[in-house]
């Protein structure tokens, strides 16, 4: 259970946020202005320290793209494994005439941890389309994903090399509904779908260093969750509403489900639990630990035994918009409702 007293407060509107390796935390806080007659919103990147300092590197209303107004939201920072650069996803409103017309989209920007600009060699410092970016092993590469077929809502890799220039697609003729990454290990896996959403979901490990699949399963349905244990040796997901399937990464035939609610979650450091944040992502709830059952040999085309389990609650049972836990596993980060203040307490 974690102590009712936060080690650390950020008294923010914070609109994403993430822990580095060595426990320092990168958010983004809301930042509304108006230029003449036109009201944008850019938000502001910070950084606090393990000790409690904090400090802005990058101010959203200097940061220009182009020549007329532009707005964007920050939805996810994501450091890289030396804790020295980020990527953030953008939200993105460009107005493309002088009548206000204006247009949606993506965008991710790169840049070190004082706020430095990381251009792409023969351009600038984002990546036009791309979401859900992180930084590779080698520190030097960068893998996101772009959409493929927007009516179906599927993804297809990218990875760029800033000092080599424009990125490029990867594993050609693969498309993901969903991806999720351990750039420490240059892993990753995906639920590949065919085009048209054609066939059942199919569950695969990406080897993102040599840009080779491997096939895990081919699940019987899929409902969001997609996430790798801090080793890199399991993945968790909900089949459907209502269950969550945990599976060996190596050994794919050993596999667990456990009754839970469909929402978001978060691996302890030991692994043996998760903590769900339960309803939709982008959404305020409650916080519960749930115990992993053991994972068993399942043979092929049967379903493995659903364990029921008692659900831990913590903080008291209150709603929060997000969570996270750190690398190390000692703490644990909330964002309230309202406010979206950031509360850190340890867990025991």
């Amino acid at each position: 259970r974690a102590q009712d007293r936060p080690r650390l407060v950020i008294d923010k509107e914070v609109t994403a946020f993430d822990f580095s390796p060595t426990g320092r935390i990168a958010f983004a806080v809301r930042h509304v202005f108006s230029d003449k007659t036109t009201r944008m919103q850019r938000d502001d990147l910070w950084i606090a320290e393990p000790d409690g300092k904090k400090h802005r590197i990058l101010e959203g209303e200097k940061f220009v793209h182009g020549t007329l107004p532009f707005s964007y939201t920050v939805r996810a920072l994501r450091w890289s494994p030396d804790g020295a650069k980020l990527t953030a996803d953008l939200s993105t409103s460009e107005m493309i005439n002088e009548n206000g017309d204006t247009r949606e989209g993506v965008m991710t920007l790169l840049l070190s941890d004082t706020g430095e600009a990381m251009p792409i060699t023969g351009g600038d410092n984002t990546i036009a389309g791309g979401t859900n970016a992180v930084w590779l092993s080698d520190e030097a590469s960068v893998v996101y994903l772009t959409t493929a077929h927007p009516a179906d809502k599927l993804f297809r890799l990218n990875r760029v090399r800033p000092a080599a220039g424009p990125g490029v697609a990867i594993f050609q003729g693969h498309w993901f509904a969903e991806v999720a990454w351990r750039p420490k290990l240059d892993l990753g896996v995906g639920i590949e779908r065919g085009q048209g959403m054609t066939g059942p979901p199919r569950l695969v490990a990406l080897d993102l260093a040599r840009e080779t699949t491997h096939p895990l399963a081919t699940l019987h349905g899929y409902a969001g969750g997609l996430t790798i244990s801090p080793s890199g040796k399991k993945v968790a997901y909900w089949i459907n509403n209502e269950q969550l399937e945990v599976r060996e990464i190596d050994a794919p035939e050993r596999v667990s489900r456990v009754r839970v609610g469909v929402g978001t979650l978060a691996w302890s450091g030991d692994e043996t639990r998760v903590l769900v944040k339960r309803g939709p992502e982008r959404r305020s709830g409650d916080l519960i630990w749930v115990e992993i059952p053991p994972l068993k040999t399942v043979e092929p085309g049967a379903a493995p035994a659903l364990a029921e389990v008692i659900p831990q609650p913590i903080l008291h049972d209150l709603a929060y918009r997000g969570f996270e836990i750190s690398p190390d596993g000692k703490s644990l980060a909330v964002v309230e409702p309202g406010g979206r203040n950031i509360y850190v307490y340890p867990i025991p």
